[in-house]
């Protein structure tokens, strides 16, 4: 089984300061076995991993995840130029895979988030 715990900073993003948040999403391994996951972070139409504005979605393939292991990543969260203040969704999703394939999914976990835009 596989945990996920995920937190901003600050947890409100200021268009005024022109500064990023910063989401950590921290996944462990509860289970006894090894497991083969993919990680994917959805941020919306709103918002974006970079400056430009590009890239509203990252994932990771891990092929290996040990029993007992832990992975924390860190992402900063920008506004894109059509951001509009209030409540946004962010949401984190880990599926743990069987038959040495990502195509299979075995199980699936979602983690949401809310970021305020002010």
């Amino acid at each position: 089984m596989i945990d996920i715990k995920a937190e901003l900073t600050p947890m409100r993003l200021s268009l005024s300061r022109n500064e990023p948040v910063e989401l950590m999403v921290e996944i462990e391994n509860n289970s006894n076995k090894a497991q083969m996951i993919s990680l994917e972070i959805s941020l919306g139409n709103e918002l974006a991993f970079d400056k430009g504005g590009r890239g509203s979605i990252d994932s990771k393939h891990i092929l290996e995840f040990k029993a007992g292991e832990r992975l924390r990543d860190y992402h900063n969260i920008y506004p894109r130029p059509n951001v509009q203040p209030g409540p946004h969704i962010i949401l984190i999703q880990v599926n743990e895979h069987f038959n040495n394939s990502f195509q299979y999914v075995q199980s699936k976990k979602t983690k949401e988030l809310t970021l305020r835009v002010e």
